[in-house]
């Protein structure tokens, strides 16, 4: 007799999606990836299977041709594991993919049926032992975000209950998983506008260094920092923190008009 998944225990069930979004909003909680390889860990001990790993749309705005969103490996429960997602992600094969492209959680219950369909994800599969595979898609402000994709190496195949628990437990990481995206984005845009920020200053010191050393507009101070960075090829930002610590002096290029019939130097 088949033992009881604890997926069947709704008290177990209920722990489990707590668990995760208790964790989604800890401190220890701390990247987008911290929480799916939580998300993958809860599910292999929710229903019991070989391994699972996740995958990630990498822009869900963007709009995407007949192959589906673009999607990266985020997390998975092993190194082996994580090479059959790969060999998704490079084929373009396999239920995790599908169920992106799709949107529906795609049921592969014995690999064998999905050989013609998937062949290089077929043979991976074989290769590590699986025999059943389940594609959950992870569904925030009406749009597939990402997919979990779990693995079974024995029988019986998942029951349909325990797919819809998975998806359950899909759900609960999405909304999360979109609110860490945003907060590292956000702190990206914060930590490259402040270095904008930072160039600008740095920049506009070294137009007054230069303009009151040789008695110039910073007009003509900026072309100076301009073609010295250009020449150079560097970028203006270096250049202009060179002149500021003192590393670096531009003098300006000096003509002398002798009159008509002259020479300059």
């Amino acid at each position: 007799m088949t033992a009881t998944r604890p997926s069947a225990d709704p008290v177990r069930v209920a722990a489990t999606i707590a668990d995760l979004t208790t964790y989604a909003s800890s401190d220890a909680c701390s990247a987008v990836a911290d929480l799916a390889q939580r998300l993958v860990d809860l599910a292999v001990d929710l229903v019991r299977a070989r391994a699972a790993g996740m995958l990630l749309v990498v822009d869900p705005v963007e709009q995407v041709g007949d192959d589906g969103p673009a999607a990266e490996v985020l997390a998975s429960t092993d190194h082996t594991t994580a090479l059959l997602e790969i060999v998704q992600v490079r084929s373009g094969e396999g239920p995790c993919l599908a169920a992106l492209r799709t949107g529906s959680v795609v049921v592969v219950d014995d690999v064998a049926d999905v050989a013609e369909q998937w062949p290089a994800w077929t043979d991976g599969a074989r290769a590590l032992g699986v025999r059943s595979a389940y594609g959950i898609p992870l569904h925030a402000h009406g749009a597939v975000v990402g997919a979990l994709n779990v693995f079974l190496d024995t029988q019986p195949p998942l029951e349909p209950a325990d797919v819809a628990v998975l998806a359950s437990l899909g759900e609960a990481a999405a909304g999360a998983l979109v609110h860490h995206r945003a907060v590292a984005d956000a702190e990206t845009l914060a930590v490259q506008l402040q270095r904008a920020l930072d160039s600008r200053v740095v920049i506009e010191q070294a137009k007054g260094l230069v303009a009151e050393r040789h008695g110039l507009d910073v007009g003509e101070a900026f072309r100076l920092l301009r073609a010295r960075a250009r020449a150079s090829s560097r970028a203006l930002s270096e250049v202009a923190a060179a002149v500021v610590e003192g590393t670096e002096h531009i003098e300006p290029v000096r003509t002398t008009d002798a009159g008509p019939g002259g020479s300059r130097s």
